[in-house]
């Protein structure tokens, strides 16, 4: 091959793959039962309970359920470290600003932190604070419990 012939090549495939790299805002792809959530290691599976963190432009970390992005984000820094976070709404079809959604409680999640993310308020509904704050007391109790 000539060196010519390479270097279009080598062109080609860093066009391609910037063409086909994650953006550097918003919500990335996801792989439905493909990817593995970054804070639990269970498959991403249930799209309505799904999360994502965003700490840089690059570096984007999927998650099964909204409570293990907040003990992740814990560990690295807080939510606060995070230039965005985003949820799924309640039925798996759009990602939501975390901040701005609202969260149902008592629900069924992945990891049974049980917060449901919203687009609207609604009765007994709690913002990212009050969110936050649940998951918070949620571990406590969880940490309370004697252990088997």
């Amino acid at each position: 091959m000539s060196a010519r012939a390479a270097l279009c090549l080598a062109t080609a495939a860093l066009l391609l793959a910037a063409a086909c790299s994650d953006p550097t805002s918003g919500p990335v792809r996801v792989v439905w039962g493909r990817h593995a959530c970054d804070h639990c290691g269970m498959l991403i599976s249930e799209k309505r309970y799904a999360a994502q963190a965003r700490l840089g432009p690059r570096e984007v970390a999927r998650f099964d359920d909204f409570g293990c992005a907040v003990r992740w984000l814990e560990a690295h820094g807080g939510a606060a470290a995070a230039s965005e976070v985003w949820v799924m709404d309640p039925e798996g079809e759009q990602w939501l600003d975390a901040r701005r959604a609202f969260y149902r409680p008592g629900q069924r999640t992945p990891m049974a932190y049980g917060l449901a993310a919203l687009r609207e308020t609604e009765p007994g509904a709690l913002d990212f604070e009050g969110a936050l704050g649940a998951l918070r007391e949620r571990e406590r109790e969880r940490a309370a419990q004697p252990r088997p």
